[in-house]
């Protein structure tokens, strides 16, 4: 006889093997079809892929690249991580060059009025 069961007792304990998800209900590896498997492993690594690329600035395509050169996701994650800490480090070094070179014109047109304003001071 076919029983088929949507409401669990709560109050059972879960055999070992299983797991509980973020929505509470209890699954076992053997609840997965084994065709859906290859499936679901993508679909999660996609949710990870993306989350990790909204976390540290990167757009998607560049961490499965990363990825792919590598040999867990694990380490996807730390060169990831040095990444953008040398985005950082690098996008700081370019600001402070950028603006002492517009400190450098500033000052140079300032010396320019000055010597303008002397000028006029002397024909006047």
């Amino acid at each position: 006889m076919l029983q088929l069961t949507f409401f669990k007792d709560s109050t059972r304990e879960q055999p070992s093997g299983h797991s509980t998800t973020a929505s509470g209900t209890s699954t076992t590896h053997n609840d997965i079809h084994e065709g859906d498997i290859a499936h679901f492993a993508q679909v999660g690594f996609d949710a990870l892929v993306q989350s990790l690329a909204v976390q540290q600035g990167f757009q998607a395509d560049v961490i499965r690249t990363v990825y792919k050169y590598l040999t867990s996701y694990e380490k996807t994650v730390e060169v990831i991580e040095a990444m953008r800490e040398a985005a950082k480090e690098h996008a700081v070094a370019e600001i402070l060059s950028r603006t002492e070179e517009d400190n450098v014109k500033d000052d140079s047109v300032k010396e320019d009025s000055v010597k303008e304003d002397s000028i006029k001071e002397e024909e006047e």
